[in-house]
């Protein structure tokens, strides 16, 4: 679910960390740690 979760915010963000992790209220630190748990690419 939460890897899920992930892939909508970047896809919405059209792959900006920035404004994915905005919109997931995370730091940007947070969400590539959270990316590379998950094994997810920023495209």
């Amino acid at each position: 679910a939460q890897r899920a979760a992930l892939q909508r915010a970047l896809a919405r963000a059209q792959g900006n960390v920035s404004a994915a992790a905005k919109a997931l209220g995370v730091s940007r630190a947070t969400l590539h740690r959270k990316l590379k748990r998950f094994d997810l690419k920023r495209h």
